[in-house]
């Protein structure tokens, strides 16, 4: 049960579940923690944080407000966004995501000290978000300019394992060490020339023997910074190995990757493919979908496969489908009970060659039929344009 005060009200003993204002503006990287000293007070008011959701039932409360309207006013339970609310503020997150982790990746190439606090809050505030709509930021994160790719893939790594870490029920400060884990699992390419990240042709061999050993060179990056614990250190030097041996840089085989490693090798691939990167034009997510799929039990793991699908979809948000009744939807929900049969919206006739005007279809009460998945820029459609039709939907 979460109550809002004011910050001048805060006292030692109370929960804090959040904090009001943009998380950057303030020096805890939790959001949800116990007040236990008058120092942690001063700091929160230092901030200039304007307002305090307290958890009554974690901690100390206010003395009881006079009238049992007043108290009503200002305790609450924390909502779950719609997602096109949820929307407004993922954008905000991952703005501040590509200023925080490119000045980070700016810092190792520079040779300064790698700095934690930042990335922790990143992966906070990236929970939270997961924590009031599961799928918005996933959405959201996924559509990324070609420029943005480098430091905006590390935070889409990091999304998709927190929601995957938590879809396998993993403890709580798990989850958190696989977010900080997907945003350094490509620490390493900093050390390689810039050309051979932006060559958009095949790389020669020495080019491909140079991008072999980033998972190496991140290793020792984080190891030396001594910042972080194992899994992010694992996730770094492993996510390239494959459950068949066919991986790099050790050709482990599945009983020895960690399943932190096996998370981090589907995530990456899964964003991989969805990105526009140079060299390479996004995939739709169900193309993604199926490479992925039908590559399981040689290069990923069959268990974190079925939970990365319980966590966005067979079908994930913002695919296009083609219907039985030869018209184009695309998925603004999931049925958890049906994964092959997700809510969309029909936006376009392929008979008529024609927009129509978008019908919301929930496939587990229809008799509509998923024949294909398609790729929307064929048919003059950018991803944008069709989240701005299906958001209200989600």
């Amino acid at each position: 049960m979460l109550r809002r005060i004011k910050a001048e009200q805060l006292q030692v003993g109370m929960f804090v579940a959040r904090l009001g204002g943009p998380w950057i503006n303030h020096p805890f990287w939790r959001s949800r923690f116990l007040v236990t000293s008058d120092e942690q007070v001063d700091q929160i008011q230092a901030a200039n944080v304007q307002d305090v959701w307290i958890d009554i039932l974690k901690g100390r409360n206010l003395p009881t407000p006079a009238t049992p309207d007043a108290m009503e006013a200002d305790v609450m339970e924390e909502p779950e966004n719609g997602f096109e609310d949820e929307l407004e503020r993922a954008r905000a997150l991952i703005k501040s995501a590509r200023e925080l982790v490119g000045q980070m990746f700016s810092d190792v190439r520079m040779g300064r000290a790698l700095e934690s606090q930042g990335a922790l809050l990143l992966v906070d505030s990236a929970s939270n978000s997961l924590t009031r709509h599961s799928q918005a930021l996933i959405a959201l994160s996924r559509l990324k300019e070609k420029d943005d790719y480098s430091y905006l893939h590390a935070f889409s790594v990091c999304v998709l394992m927190i929601a995957v870490g938590r879809t396998l029920k993993l403890p709580d400060g798990e989850v958190r060490e696989l977010g900080i884990a997907g945003l350094m699992h490509d620490i390493g390419k900093l050390t390689l020339p810039e050309y051979i990240l932006q060559k958009a042709t095949d790389l020669t061999p020495s080019e491909e023997e140079a991008m072999r050993r980033h998972p190496s060179a991140g290793y020792r990056i984080l190891n030396e910074a001594r910042l972080y614990t194992n899994i992010p250190l694992d996730v770094c030097v492993h996510h390239h190995e494959r459950v068949d041996g066919r991986g790099y840089p050790f050709g482990l085989v599945e009983h020895e990757i960690s399943v932190h490693a096996k998370i981090a090798a589907i995530c990456d691939t899964y964003d991989s493919l969805t990105s526009a990167r140079p060299g390479h034009q996004a995939w739709s997510p169900a193309r993604a979908m199926e490479y992925i799929a039908v590559r399981v039990d040689t290069l990923f793991d069959r268990r974190v496969f079925k939970a990365f699908t319980r966590t966005v979809g067979i079908y994930p948000i913002g695919t296009v489908l083609r219907l039985r009744s030869n018209r184009l939807a695309v998925v603004c929900g999931q049925n958890e009970d049906e994964p092959l049969r997700p809510r969309v919206m029909a936006f376009y006739s392929v008979s008529e060659s024609m927009a129509q005007p978008p019908q919301v279809i929930d496939l587990m009460q229809s008799n509509e039929t998923v024949v294909a998945f398609e790729d929307a820029r064929q048919w003059g459609y950018s991803d944008e344009q069709l989240m701005a039709m299906y958001a209200p939907h989600g």
